[in-house]
C-alpha cells in the first residue's frame, strides 16, 4: 500500500488492541492541568500551531492546556517525559512522524520506542520538496536525476537529519534512478535553506513551508513536492510521481499521543476534543498561514496503523540503502 493512500484508509486492520476504560478506576477527566508536550523548542511553526490548538482546547475545557517544550535527544527528552507520565490523559506528546517510523531504526539508544504511546489521531499533514539554488542549472527533476547519474561522486544534499523523512524520500529517488547521495545534515531546516539560497550547497529535501517565501521571490527553484497531485500553494510545480517516481508520494504527519495504558473512554475524548479544536476559525486560519499544511485529522486506530506501515517501509529502505547515523 502507497503512503498516499494510508491516511484516507486507515481505519483497516492492523490497528493495536486498546485498553478498556476499566484498566483504571473511574474519575472525572480532566482532573488537573493538561501539558502538550513539544519536544522541540519554543518559537517556530510547529510551535505556534500547539499553542493555538491549546488555546482552542481549553474553551471546551474547565482546566488549563499548556504548551511544554522539552527539545533535544532526537525527540527523546520530550517523548521519554510522556511515556513516563501517569497514563490519565493529562499529558499528551506531540509527535512527529519520524520519531515513531524512522528514529527507532536508526538509533539504539533511544529512549522511547512506539509501544511506550497510544496514538489520539494524526493532526496536520504537508509534504516534502526538492529545492534547488536559482543559480542551479537543473529547472525539473529529471535533469537533476541525469545530471547526479553522469557525475562521478556523491550528490550532495542537505537535510536537517540523517535518516529523516526528506532524506528517505530521496534515497528512494537515488535507488531508482541508480546514483548515490551524500546527505549533509544541518541543524534545522532554517540554516540548511539559507545555505542553498547562498549556494553553499547543491539541493534541500524539506517542508515546503522551509523554502517557500524564497520560491516566492526567486531565490530557490523548486523541482518536485511529494503530493499525490499538484498543490493550490504550488501549482507550476510538478509532482514526483508526474516525473516518473510514484514512491515518491510522501505524507509528513503531526499527530498527538497519550503514554501506553491510558483508558480508551480518555482516548476517545481526547480525540473528540482536539478534533473540534482542529475545525476551530483559529487554527484554520493558523494552517492557510503556512504554505502547504493541511488538517489530517484520525482515529487512534488510523494512526497506529499508520505508523505501522510506514515504520515497515522505513526500515526496509533503511536497510536496503545501508543507511547508518554515527
Amino acid at each position: 500500500m502507497k503512503r498516499r493512500q494510508l491516511i484516507a484508509s486507515l481505519g483497516a486492520a492492523g490497528a493495536i488492541t486498546l485498553l478498556p476504560s476499566g484498566a483504571f478506576a473511574q474519575e472525572a477527566f480532566p482532573s488537573s492541568v493538561i501539558r502538550i508536550v513539544v519536544p522541540i523548542a519554543a518559537g517556530g511553526v510547529t510551535d505556534a500551531m500547539a499553542r493555538t490548538l491549546a488555546d482552542e482546547m481549553k474553551k471546551q475545557l474547565t482546566v488549563p492546556v499548556i504548551v511544554d517544550n522539552k527539545p533535544g535527544g532526537n525527540f527523546g527528552i520530550g517523548l521519554q517525559a510522556v511515556a513516563s507520565a501517569k497514563p490519565d490523559g493529562h499529558t499528551i506528546g506531540w509527535i512527529f512522524a519520524s520519531a515513531m517510523t524512522t528514529l527507532p531504526h536508526l538509533y539504539k539508544g533511544l529512549t522511547y520506542k512506539p509501544s511506550d504511546f497510544q496514538p489520539v489521531g494524526t493532526l496536520v499533514t504537508s509534504h516534502f520538496v526538492l529545492a534547488v539554488p536559482k543559480s542551479s542549472p537543473y529547472n525539473n527533476l529529471r535533469e537533476y536525476v541525469e545530471a547526479m547519474k553522469k557525475q562521478k561522486s556523491p550528490g550532495l544534499l542537505a537535510v536537517s537529519a540523517v535518516g529523516g523523512g526528506p532524506h528517505l524520500l530521496m534515497e528512494g529517488v537515488s535507488a531508482a534512478s541508480g546514483f548515490s547521495l551524500q546527505p549533509v545534515a544541518y541543524r534545522g531546516e532554517a540554516p540548511a535553506v539559507l545555505e542553498l539560497v547562498a549556494g553553499q550547497v547543491p539541493a534541500f529535501v524539506g517542508v515546503m513551508a522551509s523554502v517557500a517565501e524564497h520560491y516566492k521571490t526567486g531565490s530557490v527553484k523548486v523541482l518536485a513536492i511529494s503530493s499525490e497531485q499538484r498543490t493550490a500553494d504550488l501549482p507550476d510545480v510538478p509532482t514526483f510521481k508526474e516525473q516518473g517516481f510514484p514512491s515518491g508520494v510522501v505524507t509528513f504527519w503531526h499527530g498527538l499521543s497519550v503514554p501506553a495504558g491510558t483508558p480508551r473512554a480518555v482516548v476517545d475524548k481526547l480525540n473528540a476534543i482536539v478534533r473540534t479544536a482542529a475545525n476551530s476559525p483559529a487554527f484554520q486560519a493558523r494552517l492557510k498561514g503556512q504554505a502547504d499544511t493541511y488538517l489530517g485529522l484520525s482515529t487512534p486506530e488510523q494512526m497506529d496503523n499508520l505508523i505501522r506501515i510506514e515504520s515497515q517501509q522505513n526500515e526496509q529502505l533503511i536497510k536496503a540503502r545501508n543507511i547508518r547515523v554515527e
